[in-house]
């Protein structure tokens, strides 16, 4: 991976943070007057690093530090300078593998690549919060998944095959209040909301893409994702890995580094094949198509109106897309509503004005259907 030259976070010259760093990659301290100095367990290299900022010839303590980790582990400044700026959060990087001139990416691509990275971070916070998963995710997402996306944020994308990122600040260890256990489900249950939703991604992620495999070598159907949506596995999360790479192929990769605060055991990345993204893309389809989608809202216009006499209840249909889905496609949908709202129907169908409504969207056959409908109104801003 080609780094972007230059770059460096204000926070990576943090003394806490350098120390943190060192330790988490096994450096060994001994106090010196002014600092510690660090070494590595063979005393290959050794670093010094003063103890406050304010001490004089700080920045330059600090530069030579980072020239020295860079030759000590083969890797250049500005991603180690960028891991210890970020050493309290997680960072995903996702590689897109794009067919564009090294650090540029084709705009619309750019822009399916960076709404199927936040597609994919929620999916994995709606796993987290939800009380149980669901092979399609609900359109009302939980408060606390909606709270946690707030939190999220976008870091700087790197040369090669264009990488995205995205940090998830996790909190720290309270050794007073934290006992060391052996039980792992305990100690998941122990972990902070945000680190829950980095581990649970990666493995929903990886069981996805073990589905599509199964679908590839044994030619099953969609019960290879559909008997591991206990794992994560949804047509929320397929839809968004499937983002990740051009709809001609290529490959994408997803890799990771954990709060040094939290350490967590090496991980290896995930590498999305292009067999397994066509896959993926229509595991996704026959999902939505198999599972109703609960409190889905629907905007559109109303195209048709049908009941047998002048009154009482009546089918229509809309054309309309579902709100607050990144695959914002026109269908359309019928439903049967009560005569007050199908009068109302009537009247938006008359004069051409935009309507909402919200139920729980199934398919037969071809048609998409709007069961328990409620809420049918004017979109207040219709003209």
């Amino acid at each position: 991976m080609i780094e972007p030259g230059g770059y460096q976070f204000s926070q990576a010259s943090d003394p806490g943070r350098i120390a943190l760093y060192l330790m988490a990659n096994d450096w060994v301290s001994h106090q010196e007057p002014g600092g510690v100095l660090w070494s590595t367990q063979d005393e290959s290299y050794e670093v010094f690093l003063p103890r406050h900022r304010q001490m004089r010839g700080y920045n330059s303590h600090v530069a030579t530090l980072l020239k020295t980790l860079s030759v000590a582990e083969g890797r250049s400044e500005a991603k180690i300078s960028l891991e210890i700026s970020v050493s309290d959060a997680d960072v995903h990087y996702i590689h897109t593998d794009p067919d564009a001139e090294p650090g540029t990416t084709p705009i619309e691509e750019g822009v399916k690549a960076f709404e199927s990275l936040r597609q994919w971070v929620l999916s994995g916070a709606v796993l987290t919060a939800a009380p149980q998963p669901r092979v399609v995710q609900p359109a009302r997402k939980p408060t606390k998944a909606l709270e946690f996306m707030r939190s999220v944020r976008l870091g700087p994308t790197f040369e090669g095959s264009y990488i995205l990122t995205a940090y998830i600040p996790v909190s720290g260890r309270n050794r007073q209040t934290e006992i060391e256990v052996d039980d792992p489900l305990v100690r998941e249950a122990s972990q902070p909301f945000e680190r829950s939703v980095s581990l649970k991604l990666r493995e929903a992620t990886k069981e996805a893409l073990g589905a599509a495999s199964e679908v590839l070598q044994d030619n099953n159907g969609i019960e290879a994702f559909t008997r591991r949506a206990e794992c994560g596995v949804s047509a929320n999360l397929c839809e968004a890995l499937a983002g990740f790479t051009t709809k001609e192929g290529g490959q994408a990769r997803i890799d990771a580094t954990w709060a040094l605060s939290r350490p967590v055991t090496s991980t290896a990345p995930i590498t999305l094949s292009r067999d397994q993204v066509g896959v993926l893309r229509d595991a996704a389809k026959e999902m939505r198509a198999a599972a109703p989608e609960d409190d889905v809202t629907i905007v559109g216009a109303v195209v048709r109106l049908h009941r047998e006499g002048a009154f009482g209840a009546g089918e229509v249909s809309i054309a309309g897309i579902v709100e607050g889905q990144s695959n914002s496609r026109l269908r359309r949908i019928w439903l049967e509503l009560p005569e007050d709202d199908y009068s109302l129907a009537t009247r938006a169908h008359d004069i051409g004005i935009t309507v909402e409504v919200t139920g729980n969207l199934e398919r037969r056959g071809n048609r998409s259907l709007l069961r328990n409908p409620y809420n049918f109104n004017v979109r207040p801003d219709s003209p």
